[in-house]
């Protein structure tokens, strides 16, 4: 991570301010560590089946990996969608929060053992939003107040591939265009002074960061009897850069880190499908300040889906999954743990034209005795698609 003085400054201040809120309310979500919490690009089926995604007989939307495209054979647009609800932990206390996302977006077509596809991924989410009540302490007495903060925005990508097949052989790479912004507000209102405290006049303060970066991606992926699928992905590195939307305009770069993902899926009968996977990013490249420490990384997920059932004509598939990952930032000296049980269904409908996808995750992040931060939350992934048959 390189610095400039004034970059110093906001980012210490402003992307990764974590200094206490209020008195006896000291921790904040995981979305204001770092960079924010890790999205990742899945659709509903691979949300469902532990958030794999990679080597999906069948074919996923998820961007994991553009060598995956040629398991499509039929041009194709999934959008997928996302609603998160949180719980923060602090001591005696909880903070409920929650978050909304576009996961992908993608179109893609098969043409000649060819494939490309444009598509839309979450990055990172800084969202966050809270309204408390709390009472400051003075010499003379005290001043009850009300403070509201809200983090809005994150990092997302515009993704551009393109794969050849070569036999039972795929390749393909990918780039990608990183942006988003982060906008950061708080406003503190005071009420009536108790006993002699003075009276206080509101605090209010934001500020405003755009971010942007290039990355590119290489994928591969064997495909055996059309019933196993290999895959395998890797990001290389890059640099982010963090800017003040002000009249200073100082920027700050980023390590962006080189990450690897490899996975695959089985059918083990006509109905019965089994799919797992398994990624590591090197994110203790970012760096670390006093206010949080980043970490190398690693996740894996793994489910099962059953398409035995039928309904109003359609196929009904039926999933179940787990998954486990660490997260890039905490405040302590290892990285959060996010585990998670994953489920959800399908519709596939109109002869397999049209597909609709849920997936519903629960799980924790982190350990409140360990970590300094404990969540728990739920989280619902809606993916709906459309194949135009050759």
């Amino acid at each position: 991570m390189t610095r400039s003085s004034t970059a110093v400054r906001f980012v210490a201040a402003l992307i990764f301010s974590l200094g206490s809120a209020a008195h006896g309310f000291a921790q904040s979500p995981v979305t204001s560590l770092g960079l924010g919490y890790k999205v990742e690009p899945v659709d509903g089926r691979s949300a469902a089946l532990g958030g794999t995604g990679l080597g999906l007989l069948g074919g996923s939307f998820t961007i994991r990996n553009p060598a995956d495209l040629l398991l499509h054979t039929e041009p194709a647009f999934g959008l997928s969608f996302s609603g998160e609800s949180v719980s923060v932990a602090d001591g005696d206390r909880a903070l409920d929060t929650g978050r909304q996302r576009f996961t992908t977006i993608r179109a893609l077509a098969p043409f000649s053992g060819w494939a490309a596809s444009v598509a839309f991924g979450g990055e990172f989410d800084q969202d966050w939003q809270a309204i408390f009540l709390d009472t400051l302490p003075v010499a003379d007495g005290s001043v009850p107040f009300e403070e509201a903060r809200e983090h809005d925005g994150g990092i997302s990508s515009i993704d551009f591939s393109l794969a050849r097949r070569i036999g039972p052989l795929a390749i393909g790479a990918s780039i990608q265009r990183l942006g988003g912004s982060l906008r950061q507000t708080f406003l503190r209102t005071f009420d009536t002074p108790i006993d002699d405290a003075p009276a206080l006049a509101p605090i209010v303060g934001g500020q405003e960061l755009a971010y942007q970066a290039w990355q590119a991606k290489l994928g591969a992926s064997i495909t055996i009897g059309d019933r196993y699928v290999l895959s395998g992905s890797m990001s290389l590195p890059s640099t982010l850069t963090a800017t003040v939307q002000d009249s200073t305009a100082a920027e700050t770069d980023f390590d962006y880190p080189a990450s690897f993902e490899i996975g695959g899926s089985a059918r083990l009968t006509d109905q019965v499908l089994v799919t797992g996977a398994y990624g590591t990013g090197g994110w203790s490249d970012v760096g670390s300040t006093d206010e949080f420490t980043s970490h190398d990384v690693s996740w894996f997920g793994g489910g099962l889906e059953y398409s035995g059932f039928d309904f109003l004509g359609g196929g009904l598939p039926i999933r179940i999954g787990g998954r486990s990952a660490d997260l890039p930032f905490s405040l302590g000296s290892e990285p959060i743990r996010e585990r998670a049980i994953t489920g959800g269904l399908g519709w596939i409908f109109q002869d397999g034209l049209a597909a609709l996808d849920l997936a519903i995750e629960v799980g924790s992040r982190g350990d409140f005795e360990v970590d300094m931060l404990e969540e728990t939350y739920s989280r619902f992934t809606l993916s709906f698609t459309l194949r135009q048959r050759n």
